[in-house]
């Protein structure tokens, strides 16, 4: 069985995923925008069961990408339990492992040392422009903290987290689905026209359109006894389903079915099409937004799912906070349709889902 426990993040995703017997392993996945973390996500750390040294264990912190509203609360996180060490406080948390791709270990993956060969243009992007410090620079912050925590390195995959990758985590199967070659390649194409004009503001608009953040956003497909699970960041839904074939796992006649899956960026139009629904069906689909930024989810994002799906289909579709024209449209889209919407609670932190309770 899996356990996940999708926190109020705002117009970000913070999510935990438990599993074992009764729920001692702990993965989080991003840490949602600035004020996650002391609203919502510390607390619900602290509520953990004591592991080692008698104090909380997360198995593994995974960032999906490097954007501000994943990227917040997890640097918080690590910069808390960094500054308990210098002072030689009593640590809160354990974190055993970080997975993390940083920017410059994608670049070189493809070309050594071009990132090297950049870095004064980025430095000078940091200081033009807020979207690349709010995303490039808390990336940097995150490597430096992983860095002096003992965190680096993204154990079990000895390097970046990239398509095709997977390791098990005690018993827990991880598959990566992306990024993949293609956007590697588009990632290290714009750090080359950077270095070609020598121009700052090539970084600055790769970032103030989040490709560089999204391109490089890691999508996972978890397995545990029976249940499956696609978290897929702000990864695009064409990348997605290019990842799943590579990997097999989609043959053309029929669709992927996973216990759970988490909308690509926030259920954004701009991130997938019809065909990504029609091809990837799952029992629980979670929309981690708030309505407010960048009007996520999209009305035709909420449209595509439900007529990918045949009237009588079970589901439910979960939404980690109540947004008025996202379940006005669902409650039109669900007459004469057996799928179901689930809407956390105001006073409850998290909308907790479980997932192969009855295998």
């Amino acid at each position: 069985m899996l356990t996940f426990d999708f926190l109020d993040a705002r117009h970000g995703d913070s999510f935990l995923v438990r599993w074992g017997t009764p729920d001692e392993h702990v993965m989080l996945v991003d840490g949602g925008p600035g004020g996650v973390y002391e609203a919502s996500l510390r607390d619900r750390l602290t509520r953990l069961p004591p592991g080692r040294d008698g104090i909380p264990d997360i198995d593994v912190v995974c960032l999906s990408h490097v954007d501000d509203d994943h990227a917040a609360g997890l640097l918080r996180l690590l910069a808390e339990i960094r500054r308990a060490r210098r002072d030689e406080l009593p640590e809160p948390f354990a974190v055993s492992r970080l997975w993390f791709n940083s920017v410059e270990e994608l670049v070189d993956r493809r070309a050594p040392g071009l990132s090297a060969s950049v870095q004064p243009l980025v430095d000078r992007a940091l200081t033009d422009s807020g979207a690349v410090k709010a995303s490039y620079g808390q990336g940097r912050a995150i490597r430096d903290e992983a860095q002096a925590l003992g965190l680096a390195g993204n154990p079990l995959f000895d390097g970046p987290l990239t398509e095709g990758a997977e390791t098990t985590l005690d018993d827990l199967g991880v598959s990566v689905v992306a990024p993949d070659d293609v956007a590697l390649e588009q990632l290290e194409k714009r750090w080359r026209e950077a270095k070609k004009r020598g121009d700052p503001e090539v970084i600055s608009a790769a970032y103030t359109d989040s490709s560089v953040p999204n391109l490089s956003s890691i999508v996972l497909l978890l397995r545990h006894d029976g249940s499956t699970a696609l978290l897929t960041g702000d990864a695009r839904g064409d990348r997605i389903l290019d990842g799943l074939r590579a990997g097999g796992l989609l043959n053309g006649s029929e669709p992927l079915h996973v216990d759970l899956l988490k909308l690509p960026h926030h259920g954004s139009e701009r991130n997938v099409e019809r065909d990504f629904f029609e091809s990837v069906h799952a029992d629980h689909y979670v929309v981690s937004a708030d309505g407010i930024r960048h009007h996520h989810p999209h009305e035709d994002t909420l449209r595509w799912l439900v007529e990918s799906r045949e009237a009588d289909d079970e589901y439910v579709v979960h939404l980690t906070n109540e947004i008025e024209y996202a379940t006005d449209a669902l409650k039109r889209l669900r007459k004469k349709r057996g799928f179901q919407v689930d809407v956390r609670p105001p006073a409850d932190s998290a909308l907790v889902i479980k997932v192969g309770e009855q295998r």
